[in-house]
C-alpha cells in the first residue's frame, strides 16, 4: 500500500530517532518491538521496531514527511495476507490504517440505487467487510472477491482478482497521499492495471500510499448477491482445503498457465523446508505446518522456483511481498 526505501543498507533506528518518534506521536499509540508473525496470515516472520496504527488521513499527512525527514524507513501494510517480514526484522516503522481510513460511503447513485452507484472505501477496510456491505445494500460487482482476505488498499495495489474478475475493472478513482503528505485523487483511466499489479503513470506516486478507492457498482437483488457470494466462498473452500496458515496463492500465474499446475508437475506437493511446506491440497499454497520461520518459507520458495524452472523453463514470481 505504500513504502519508503532510504538506502540499500538497512540500519536500526537510533535511540535519538526513537525518542523523536515517541515525542512526535505522543497523541497516538506506538507499539515497540512487535512480532509481525501475529499480523501475517503465514504466522511467521520477524519483528518490527515500531508499529503505528494511523486513524485518519490528517495523521498520515503529517507522519509520512516527518518519517522521511528523520530518515526512518517506513511501510504501510494491510491485513497481512500478502506480506512476510524477514527474520532479521523490519528496521523502521510499519503502519496499519484504522479509524476513518476504514470507512465505507456511497458517494452517489440513481434514486434508491436504480442507477450505477459510486462507493468509496478506505484503504484500511477489509475486502470482506466491503463485500458484505455491498451485499446488504444490493450493490453488485464485487462478488468475485468473496472469501479473499486483505484490505482495499492491498487489493487495489495488487489489482486483486478471481474467477475472471479484477478490482481494476470496477475502479472509478484511487486516492493517494504522497511522501510529502499531499493528497491526490487519480482517475482509474490514468492508472495502468496489469495482472497482480496497479501502476500509477506519474512517477512521484510510485511510493505514495493508497488511502481510498471508488468503485462503480450496479444495483441488484440483495438475496441473489448474497447467494452468489456464498457460492463463491464455497468454491474457494472446496479448491483450497488446507486449514494451515498460508498467504493464499504464493506465486503469480504465468501467462497461459497455472503456477499450481507447474509446481505439481515438478513433483513438489508436500515438499518442505523446516515447517514450511508446499500444500498437499493446492500446490500454489506454501503453508506453515507449525513453527516455520521466514527463512524456512523463503528457502522453500527459492527451491520451488529452481525446480520448476529446471522442469518447465518457467521462473515463477511470488505474489508475497518481503519486508
Amino acid at each position: 500500500m505504500g513504502r519508503s526505501e532510504l538506502s540499500e543498507t538497512e540500519h536500526h533506528m537510533t535511540l535519538e530517532q526513537r525518542r523523536a518518534l515517541a515525542l512526535f506521536w505522543r497523541s497516538g499509540v506506538i507499539d515497540w518491538d512487535v512480532d509481525m508473525g501475529s499480523y501475517c496470515t503465514l504466522r511467521a516472520g520477524g519483528r518490527t521496531e515500531a508499529l503505528i496504527q494511523v486513524e485518519s488521513r490528517t495523521e498520515l499527512d503529517r507522519l509520512l514527511p516527518w518519517l522521511d525527514d528523520q530518515e526512518i524507513k517506513w511501510r504501510v501494510i494491510g491485513r497481512g495476507s500478502n506480506i512476510l517480514v524477514s527474520d532479521k526484522g523490519f528496521h523502521g516503522v510499519l503502519m496499519i490504517l484504522r479509524g476513518d481510513l476504514c470507512s465505507i460511503t456511497c458517494l452517489g447513485s440513481g434514486s434508491d440505487f436504480q442507477g450505477p452507484a459510486l462507493v468509496r472505501a478506505g484503504a484500511g477496510c477489509s475486502m470482506a467487510r466491503l463485500v458484505a456491505w455491498c451485499s446488504r445494500k444490493g450493490l453488485a460487482g464485487l462478488e468475485f472477491m468473496s472469501g479473499i482476505p486483505g484490505s482495499i488498499g492491498g487489493a487495489v495495489r495488487m489489482n486483486a482478482g478471481a474467477w475472471g474478475g479484477f478490482v481494476g475493472d470496477l475502479l472509478d478513482f484511487v486516492e493517494f497521499v504522497d511522501r510529502d503528505g499531499r493528497r491526490h485523487e487519480v482517475r482509474a483511466a490514468d492508472l495502468d492495471f496489469f495482472y497482480r499489479e496497479m501502476r500509477p503513470r506519474k512517477s512521484f506516486l510510485k511510493d505514495a500510499v493508497i488511502v481510498a478507492a471508488g468503485f462503480i457498482l450496479t444495483p441488484g437483488d440483495s438475496t441473489e448477491i448474497e447467494r452468489k457470494c456464498r457460492e463463491i466462498v464455497g468454491k474457494r473452500r472446496a479448491k483450497h482445503l488446507t486449514a494451515a496458515a498460508s498467504a493464499g496463492s504464493f506465486f503469480k500465474n504465468p501467462a497461459n498457465d497455472s503456477a499450481g499446475r507447474l509446481i505439481e508437475a515438478a513433483g513438489l506437493k508436500g515438499f518442505s523446508k523446516g515447517d514450511a511446506m508446499v500444500s498437499h491440497d493446492h500446490a500454489n499454497f506454501i503453508v506453515n505446518t507449525g513453527r516455520a520461520s521466514a527463512d524456512d518459507i523463503t528457502a522453500l520458495m527459492r527451491e520451488v522456483q529452481q525446480r520448476v524452472f529446471r522442469h518447465s523453463g518457467v521462473l515463477l514470481e511470488p505474489e508475497v511481498h518481503f519486508l
